[in-house]
């Protein structure tokens, strides 16, 4: 610059450009507000060479504090003394706390609006405030890590850290030792995040009943159990994760992720778990998926069981093919005896619709005596076989209806079905309801029977005779239906 020659004017803008300028600038720009508010705002420390009346001006102290908190020893003392300023002056620059008289960070109220705003400020408060209780809450409440401020009266406190961890788990990196070994605060951390469980003392984390409240509390505890640790080696812990866990599936959580590969060889954990669910059999050892009582407790749930096992009793087979008889399939599947197939059969007669027994005669037989309407699954061959037909009728002349053309034009056949009821004429072949002693027949058993009759008998008058004298009450109301359009003989009235 060619400072010999430069007018006021230039200095001012010499100055607001360059601070530095400041100290060989006339002294009287020292006296100025605006090119000293602006100096301060670059450099705080120039303060010093500004005039008292200045260095007590409000607006250029606090320009100068918020660029750099030393400005604040050439504040004027009755600013720097005064709470207002302080706070102000924090509010622009936290680190002037750490300049400012001890007295200023004793003050609650001030110190109170100061970590409302920022929590990084509870490390300036006075021993007395980093233990009161309200101002450290409300400075973790903002970020856990304020508690690394806090008085260790507190954080030994038990009740001021079940408040601190129940705002953040992850406050129990600030709990001392001997509080990471109460179960209550554990547990509280624990139910927000199961990463909690890591602060909880060892001893804690070897005691197979804590553990389990704590995995009951949060699954995700199970990822944390020690490889070779003292709960992750305990069937009885395992057992209790599978029994006492709310949800059904819990078993997988001990055989899919976080158990120890044995457990799946281990019969009482698998009783537990299948008792549970019937699905963990699928993760039982091969062993195990044949073990009688496994099996049964599993079928007991679902007969799909039974698909899952190696092995199967035949009285296994009973509970698994009562719920359904896609079983069947299963007990098909290995060696068998005859009588115990036809066992099954006897106890769900549906499972005969197995397409391999279709065509097996004694099967069918065994199926259609119990519900006679299986015989809908047997082969063509069967049901034209008339031992067959005839036992598949005999437990019910609804049966009639799946028998071949030929046995369903068979007159003792039907006749017989009509013991049961005279409904069987309309599975009859068109001769059979056409002829006038078998519809007369099926009516004795079941007036409704009419109904199946063919047209040509309600066309034939000689038919008509024959109901009027054997249904004297019945036949004015049949006539009415099917027989108006042709005339009864004379002297005869079907009413």
């Amino acid at each position: 610059y060619g400072t010999a020659t430069m007018d006021m004017a230039s200095w001012r803008s010499a100055v607001l450009a360059d601070w530095r300028l400041l100290e060989v600038a006339p002294e009287s720009l020292r006296g100025e507000h605006g090119v000293m508010l602006g100096v301060a705002s670059q450099n705080g420390l120039l303060l010093e060479l500004a005039t008292e009346e200045l260095r007590r001006d409000r607006q250029v102290a606090l320009a100068a504090v918020k660029n750099t908190d030393e400005a604040l020893k050439f504040v004027d003392g009755s600013l720097s003394t005064n709470g207002s300023f302080v706070a102000e002056a924090v509010r622009l620059n936290p680190m002037v706390l750490s300049v400012v008289e001890p007295r200023f960070r004793a003050d609650r109220s001030l110190m109170w609006d100061i970590v409302q705003r920022n929590w990084k400020m509870l490390e300036h408060c006075s021993p007395e405030l980093k233990a009161d209780w309200q101002l450290v809450l409300m400075a973790a409440k903002q970020l856990y890590k304020a508690l690394q401020h806090a008085a260790d009266i507190l954080l030994f406190d038990r009740k001021f850290m079940l408040e601190a961890v129940g705002m953040n788990w992850k406050s129990l990196e600030y709990t001392p030792q001997k509080l990471r070994a109460d179960k209550e605060i554990i547990l509280l951390g624990v139910k927000a995040d199961h990463n909690a469980i890591e602060h909880a003392s060892l001893e804690l984390r070897e005691e197979r009943a804590f553990m389990l409240q704590a995995t009951k509390t949060n699954d995700g505890v199970l990822a944390h159990l020690p490889e070779n640790g003292v709960v992750r080696s305990d069937v009885e812990f395992w057992v209790g994760v599978a029994r006492e866990l709310p949800n059904p599936k819990c078993w997988q959580l001990p055989l899919e992720k976080y158990g120890p590969p044995w457990l799946s060889t281990s019969k009482k954990f698998m009783d537990m778990a299948i008792k549970r669910d019937w699905q963990a059999l699928d993760f039982a050892s091969e062993e195990l998926k044949g073990d009688p009582d496994l099996v049964s407790e599993g079928v007991k749930q679902s007969w799909r069981a039974a698909e899952i096992a190696t092995v199967v009793s035949a009285d296994i087979m009973v509970v698994a093919l009562k719920q359904d008889w896609r079983a069947i399939l299963r007990f098909l599947r290995g060696p068998y005896e005859e009588a115990d197939l036809l066992r099954l059969l006897r106890i769900n007669p549906t499972a005969v619709q197995a397409a391999v027994l279709h065509n097996k005669r004694e099967p069918v037989l065994a199926a259609v005596r119990t519900a006679g309407e299986c015989l809908q699954y047997a082969s063509k061959d069967l049901q034209a076989d008339k031992e067959v037909v005839q036992a598949a009728v005999h437990q019910t002349w609804k049966a009639l209806r799946f028998a071949s053309e030929e046995l369903r034009g068979d007159r003792k056949l039907v006749v017989g079905c009509f013991i049961q009821s005279g409904l069987a004429l309309q599975y009859a072949t068109e001769d059979l309801r056409s002829d006038q002693r078998v519809v007369v027949e099926a009516m004795t058993r079941n007036e409704g029977a009419f109904e199946f009759a063919t047209e040509c008998l309600h066309k034939d008058t000689a038919f008509w005779e024959i109901l009027a004298r054997r249904f004297p009450h019945s036949t004015w109301k049949q006539w009415q239906k099917k027989g108006r359009q042709h005339p009864i003989p004379k002297g005869e009235n079907p009413g």
